[in-house]
């Protein structure tokens, strides 16, 4: 993982915890919250591990996933009025880079939902009131301001890229002379990026990821996802046997909340004329799902 990508995912955390709080966090701890099953030690180093599950990702920096996503979550409004909505139907992932990314929610070939990002801004397009659609937006420098509106939606979209496992993760030099230990967790290595508020369950023969817990600093999950399944993704001039593979499903919960998203996919690739760089600009989206209003999550 570049430079780029560290700033990224430290963005991401701190988002993280301006978006969920720290309500009933959950904390994988063989003597707390009801797991049992012990903690060993591994016999691999973090820079064994690392460069076997950057190998498996180097193909990701750009993907085009065919999806159907469920979202139930409880959307507050200015006045803090509390209401408790799910949407679901087919859709899109669509990443460039970790930044730049679009999740869609269709039925019928109509937009419910778009919520994406790019460097600077993140947005939502909330067309499922055909009288009152509405774009939201804010920015990334702003998101630790206090008296922001929180986003719409339990899970921005710049987070997926991380929470579906397709991000590579930082080289045992990036973390400087102190990486962290591998362990042994049910059966899978267990490695805790204490630093970058991210905690990964890897599977030992795929070295693929079955559990991503975004952290807070004391190590408490603010989001987990529980990945499931694999198929190969499309990449241009790879024999077919060896593509890289993704996960079929990402469950998502928001630790504490009401909240969860689910992802399922059944057909990925990488090629770049699928990805088109409107999909990443808010302006050009407006024009193309035409809101009727705009709001501001930042604090004016």
């Amino acid at each position: 993982m570049n430079r780029t990508h560290s700033r990224s995912l430290g963005l991401i955390l701190l988002c993280v915890v301006v978006l969920v709080g720290c309500k009933r966090p959950d904390r994988l701890d063989p003597n707390a919250n009801g797991y049992q099953s012990p903690i060993t030690s591994a016999d691999i180093t973090y820079a064994e591990l690392v460069q076997r599950y950057n190998q498996t990702v180097e193909s990701f920096g750009t993907l085009w996933t065919r999806t159907d996503v469920d979202i139930e979550w409880v959307d507050i409004d200015e006045d803090g009025d509390r209401k408790y909505r799910s949407e679901s139907g087919d859709g899109k992932f669509i990443m460039r880079g970790p930044q730049e990314t679009a999740l869609t929610v269709e039925k019928l070939g109509k937009i419910y939902l778009w919520a994406g990002s790019n460097a600077e801004h993140y947005w939502l397009f909330d067309r499922v009131d055909g009288d009152n659609k509405t774009a939201y937006i804010g920015a990334f420098e702003k998101i630790a301001q206090p008296g922001r509106r929180p986003y719409p939606l339990p899970v921005r979209p710049e987070m997926v890229p991380y929470l579906i496992g397709v991000v590579p993760l930082p080289e045992a030099e990036a973390l400087g002379d102190d990486p962290p230990p591998v362990d042994l967790y049910e059966g899978k290595f267990l490695v805790d990026l204490r630093s970058l508020g991210m905690r990964m369950l890897i599977d030992p023969e795929t070295f693929r990821p079955h559990r991503v817990d975004l952290t807070n600093r004391a190590g408490f999950s603010m989001l987990t996802s529980k990945l499931s399944g694999s198929f190969p993704v499309e990449v241009d001039s790879v024999p077919k046997a060896q593509r890289p593979t993704i996960c079929k499903k990402a469950e998502v919960y928001v630790s504490g909340y009401e909240s969860r998203l689910t992802v399922s996919m059944d057909y990925a690739t990488t090629s770049s004329r699928k990805v088109r760089d409107p999909m990443f600009d808010f302006e050009m989206l407006k024009k193309a799902l035409k809101p009727d209003r705009v709001e501001l999550l930042d604090r004016e």
